[in-house]
């Protein structure tokens, strides 16, 4: 049920956020659906993000960046985005993404981290499968890889990080090969997809292990329509990355199995109650992603404080906020901040042997802002603005 509202309300709700944006466009403005009018009911909204002390204070406000630090802080650009293979082809076209894509470019990130399960966090996931029924899915079932390899996964993992630690700077088309094999061996698909998309049409074939099962997968992902493939594939071809770091996680899923059955019709009502600007905005539910400015006004809106703060007031803080059957719908909030607390620390392992590198997040908008918040807790993380790498 969770999951399924995790994908299907962000993509609802960022084509909302594309229709007021649209609205604006005519000023150059990222519309602001909640601007004054927010302000005006926030008090009274149960779902709002306003929080008070009624606990002892923290010790230590890790926010910001240590004052004395050694060298300069890793910078880290989260970007909230829909997930684009819900979008249908008439609404769409990839190739709308090219302005954005070159401003990410110009923040040249070294590390980009993406929405997909690591392969350790999978293997966790499908040896305990009978605590993860609902979960299989997120997982690349990678024994193919695996036989061709004659390798277990830790095996194969291994094995991978020693060739990335011996990679030269111009590898064979065979070594290209391998290596792609090693990631889906690993668990890591969309690293292997852009190892296979670095290589020459020709050289797509099925040699140095790769079956034709396999080399078969592989140029299907080519074609997927997925953020992974269409933003963080192609930025790392732009910027010469050898690798992603997956950094979703579903090992936080162990919390909706043990939910109640009271859960589900508890979260459902919470989801059903109307947001005071609900028809305001379904007024202005227009528009398309039909050019690349169009494209980026969409990602300025959805990584903007009024989209985020009203993705939360409809959902996650309305879910905290719903005392019926015991507050039970704090459950799904405690696997959300679980689940997100997890990620943020795959980010910060992906860039922990690189201090001071510049890393570009790409994960579900309704993600943005506890990733934000979870991050600015860090010694030496600083957070850039979406606006100040998309806008010109």
């Amino acid at each position: 049920m969770t999951k399924k509202k995790d994908h299907d309300r962000t993509t609802w709700l960022a084509s909302l956020a594309l229709a007021l944006m649209l609205a604006a466009c005519s000023t150059n403005q990222v519309a602001d659906p909640t601007s004054a009018e927010a302000e005006s009911v926030a008090s009274e909204l149960p779902g709002s993000p306003v929080f008070v002390r009624t606990g002892a204070t923290p010790m230590i406000d890790f926010s910001g960046v240590q004052k004395t630090l050694g060298g300069e802080p890793t910078r880290v650009l989260v970007l909230g985005t829909r997930h684009l293979s819900h979008l249908k082809e008439e609404e769409f076209d990839p190739a709308n993404l090219s302005l954005l894509l070159d401003r990410l470019e110009v923040f040249a990130p070294q590390i980009i981290a993406i929405e997909a399960v690591p392969g350790r966090t999978c293997d966790e996931i499908q040896r305990y499968q009978p605590l993860y029924p609902d979960t299989q899915g997120y997982c690349l079932n990678d024994d193919a890889a695996l036989d061709a390899l004659e390798m277990t996964r830790p095996q194969a993992s291994a094995a991978l990080e020693l060739m990335l630690a011996e990679w030269g700077g111009m590898p064979t088309p065979g070594q290209r090969r391998r290596l792609a094999l090693l990631f889906l061996g690993a668990g890591e698909l969309w690293s292997g997809v852009l190892q296979w998309s670095l290589l020459e049409p020709h050289d797509r074939v099925a040699a140095d292990g790769l079956t034709g099962e396999l080399v078969e997968q592989l140029n299907k992902r080519l074609e997927s329509r997925n953020e992974n493939r269409l933003i963080g594939v192609e930025m790392a071809k732009r910027i010469g990355l050898q690798k992603l770091a997956a950094m979703d996680d579903h090992s936080a899923d162990i919390i909706q199995t043990r939910a109640p059955e009271s859960l589900d019709p508890v979260i459902q009502s919470a989801w059903g109650k109307v947001h005071p600007l609900e028809s305001e905005l379904a007024q202005r539910k227009k528009g398309s992603f039909g050019t690349p400015e169009q494209v980026i006004d969409d990602y300025l809106f959805v990584n903007s404080p009024a989209y985020q703060r009203y993705t939360i007031e409809e959902d996650f803080g309305q879910a905290a906020a719903t005392p019926d059957e015991d507050a039970v719908a704090r459950q799904y909030v405690a696997w959300w901040q679980a689940r997100g607390l997890r990620m943020t620390a795959n980010v910060i392992e992906a860039a922990g042997n690189q201090p001071g590198a510049r890393v570009l997040v790409i994960v579900g908008s309704s993600h943005k802002a506890y990733f934000d918040a979870y991050l600015d807790q860090m010694h030496d993380v600083e957070l850039v603005s979406v606006e100040a790498v998309l806008k010109e």
